[in-house]
């Protein structure tokens, strides 16, 4: 009769000990520090888009997901770019595949614009007149109608 307690008190412990070990497994937080041409990455995202190559960056794994031969691939570096140069823009993605929204993200985060511009030009500001409606932006945001000819 003696044995039995010990048994169950042995289990005890075991449980307990286990319980706590899922406890600290389930409270260990990734902590994902962003390059230092990038601004900083709010809790829960991942990707940035960086509209001056068309790609992404994966903060977390710290690579740059690139189209090469028609197929979006993982890389370390990018040849032929100065990061100096960059944009990126933090994207609202959860997965593996951000590249599912690349024509979304080619829309709203043109290459030739950095997104601070991209805010303007959706309020109807920054571009000479005609340019906005070139490029896509719709009139030129002063109500003046300065386009010639016909739209």
């Amino acid at each position: 009769m003696q044995l039995l307690p010990k048994i169950a008190l042995t289990g005890l412990l075991t449980l307990a000990l286990a319980g706590a070990a899922e406890t600290a497994q389930a409270q260990v937080t990734i902590n994902v520090n962003p390059p230092s041409w990038g601004p900083a990455v709010p809790a829960g995202k991942q990707y940035y888009y960086v509209p001056e190559y068309g790609g992404y960056y994966d903060v977390r794994d710290q690579q740059y997901i690139v189209q090469r031969d028609g197929r979006w691939t993982r890389v370390g570096s990018i040849n032929g770019y100065n990061v100096a140069n960059f944009h990126p823009v933090v994207i609202d993605y959860v997965g593996t595949q951000p590249w599912v929204l690349i024509g979304r993200h080619r829309q709203l985060y043109p290459a030739s614009l950095p997104p601070g511009q991209v805010k303007r030009l959706e309020n109807g500001k920054g571009l000479p007149p005609g340019q906005a409606k070139k490029l896509g932006y719709g009139g030129n945001g002063n109500g003046r109608g300065h386009g010639k000819g016909k739209h």
